[in-house]
């Protein structure tokens, strides 16, 4: 497992590096409205004036900055792992080990996206939307979809990138 002792990551560069940017700036950019309209939602409920739909507006905030996190945990391949077998391994069998891991979770989040865009089709001409605010719901879906798509190409790319 990583550790506080560990050296930080270096950021990645080229067009990786520019995924993992967008992808922290928008789910900052998330955070930060969940925080605010949460903020304004107890300030509202203490004053008597309570924040109609701040759940609503919360949820989605939440959608975007999960979405953008896997994005970018998997561009600065930061995922929590666990070396208590591999570490005892040899460096190519490591290697190796950690390239079919990558492979399998490509697969694994392209079947989430696979699922998610067919029931994103199904539904999108539903026109989903919140109760009380009348929040479209799409744009999330589609949101997640280009996430989750955009995930497995990060790590098919991994686990076919070029051997060191």
């Amino acid at each position: 497992m990583s550790g506080a002792g560990e050296a930080a990551r270096p950021l990645p560069q080229g067009p990786v590096g520019w995924i993992f940017r967008i992808a922290v700036a928008a789910g900052t950019c998330a955070l930060l409205a969940a925080m605010s309209v949460e903020v304004l939602a107890v300030i509202g409920r203490h004053t008597g004036r309570p924040l109609v739909g701040s759940i609503e507006i919360v949820r989605a905030c939440v959608v975007l900055a999960t979405s953008s996190a896997i994005v970018a945990a998997t561009a600065l391949k930061a995922h929590a792992s666990v070396h208590l077998l591999t570490e005892r391994l040899s460096e190519t069998s490591r290697a190796r080990l950690a390239r079919l891991g990558a492979l399998v979770s490509a697969v694994i989040f392209a079947v989430f996206a696979a699922g998610s865009i067919w029931i994103a089709a199904e539904i999108w001409p539903g026109d989903e939307r919140t109760q009380l605010l009348g929040l479209p719901i799409a744009p999330l879906r589609a949101y997640w979809c280009a996430a989750a798509a955009l995930t497995a190409a990060l790590f098919l790319a991994w686990a076919l990138g070029r051997r060191r």
